[in-house]
């Protein structure tokens, strides 16, 4: 086994890592934005929020790390190949601009609902986060950047 299949097979496995921490994030989410029960609403943002740290997160770090191992060892360059800036422009799109919006609206959701729930009732807070979907939206343009970025690392156009 050399090391080209090395990074390979790493590189699949922190995507999946990655892709997992996205589905993990989203499926509480989603159940948080439709739940009008106060507590529900922050056992599912509490959820979200420790996926999101243990496997959103560092799953996006490593795919980003491992990908550039495995370019670099498949003698790509990084700067001049054209599908592969392509890609590094859908990453850093993901680690800078989806990542951060998730993690800000997942962040004062939870501590709303965390309010409300102490409150014994929904408050003003809360009703505000949740009618702000920036968690929502920046997910599922993630979600969207995944397949775009498999294919133009399987398909490598011109």
């Amino acid at each position: 086994m050399d090391a080209a299949e090395v990074f390979t097979f790493l590189h699949l496995l922190s995507v999946f890592w990655y892709v997992a921490g996205l589905a993990a994030v989203q499926i509480p989410l989603v159940r948080a934005w439709q739940s009008g029960e106060v507590t529900a609403r922050w056992e599912s943002l509490e959820e979200a929020s420790h996926y999101q740290g243990v496997l959103l997160v560092p799953g996006a770090i490593a795919a980003v790390a491992t990908g550039l191992f495995l370019w670099a060892q498949l003698d790509y360059s990084l700067v001049t190949t054209g599908w592969l800036i392509a890609v590094e422009a859908l990453y850093i799109a993901t680690l800078l601009v989806c990542l951060p919006l998730i993690g800000m609206g997942l962040r004062r959701a939870r501590l709303a609902a965390l309010q409300a729930r102490r409150a014994g009732r929904t408050t003003p807070e809360l009703e505000q986060a949740m009618a702000d979907n920036v968690p929502l939206v920046f997910s599922g343009i993630a979600t969207l950047l995944v397949p775009a970025m498999t294919a133009l690392a399987v398909f490598r156009p011109g």
